[in-house]
C-alpha cells in the first residue's frame, strides 16, 4: 500500500495526468457524454513485482477519483495476482472478478475498460462480443495500446498474433482514438514511458458504427 500510495501522488503530479484532466482533452469529455457506470480493469499484472503494472493500476484508481461518479463500480481481474496483490487492490477500491471471460462480454451499461498493454486477442474478444450491436459498442470506451500499433504488426508479420485480430483491424476505420503519452505529454521518466508510451483511447459513436458489419 506504500508503494501503491506513493505511486498515485507521482501520478497525480504528473505532466501525463495534468494533461488527461484539461477540459478540452477527449478522455473527460468522452466520459462526461458517456457517463460510465463501470470501470474494469483487465490485464494489471503483478503490481507489486513491476513498478510499471504499479504506475497503470494507480493511474485507474486516479481515473475513477476524478473522473468517474460515486456510483460507479471498479472490477479488476487478472489471475496473476497474489492475496496480498487482491488485497491491496481492494483497498484501492476496485472490486476482484473472478470470472476469466477473457473480455467476451456483451456490455449492457456504459463500461471504460482499461487495459493496458494486454495481448491484441483479448481486445478483440470485447470487440466480437459487442460487433454484431452498435447500441453495445458505443457503450464500450478502451484505454489500451494502439490499434494502428497492431496493424503495422500484421503488416510486418501476417502470422502474428496481431494479424488473427480481425475487429481490432477492421475496427480503425470506425473507431475515434486519441493517444494518451502523446509527445511531450510524457513525463522524462522510462518507468512513465514503458507503462504509457502505447496507451490510446478508443471509443465508438453512433453515427460511425453503421458499416461495423460490413
Amino acid at each position: 500500500m506504500a508503494r501503491a500510495h506513493a505511486a498515485i501522488s507521482r501520478i497525480s503530479a504528473s505532466r501525463l495526468y495534468r494533461r488527461l484532466l484539461l477540459p478540452d482533452s477527449l478522455l473527460p469529455h468522452r466520459l462526461r457524454l458517456l457517463v460510465p457506470a463501470r470501470l474494469y480493469l483487465v490485464g494489471v499484472r503483478s503490481f507489486e513485482s513491476f513498478p510499471v503494472a504499479c504506475l497503470q493500476l494507480t493511474l485507474a484508481a486516479l481515473l475513477r477519483r476524478d473522473l468517474l461518479s460515486d456510483a460507479a463500480s471498479a472490477d479488476l481481474f487478472d489471475p496473476v495476482l497474489s492475496a496480498a496483490e487482491y488485497a491491496a487492490a481492494v483497498a484501492l477500491g476496485f472490486s476482484i472478478s473472478s470470472l476469466d471471460d477473457r473480455c467476451r462480454c456483451c456490455v449492457e451499461e456504459p463500461t471504460l475498460f482499461y487495459m493496458p498493454h494486454c495481448e491484441a486477442s483479448l481486445y478483440d474478444a470485447l470487440l466480437a462480443a459487442n460487433w454484431d450491436s452498435p447500441s453495445e459498442l458505443c457503450r464500450v470506451c478502451m484505454l489500451a495500446n494502439s490499434f494502428q500499433r497492431y496493424a503495422l504488426q500484421a503488416e510486418d508479420n501476417r502470422s502474428s498474433p496481431a494479424a488473427k485480430a480481425a475487429h481490432v483491424l477492421a475496427a480503425r476505420r470506425f473507431v475515434c482514438k486519441e493517444r494518451v503519452g502523446k509527445t511531450g505529454d510524457l513525463d522524462e521518466d522510462d518507468w512513465f514511458t514503458r507503462a504509457f508510451n502505447e496507451t490510446s483511447l478508443h471509443f465508438f459513436k453512433k453515427s460511425t458504427v453503421s458499416g461495423l458489419k460490413d
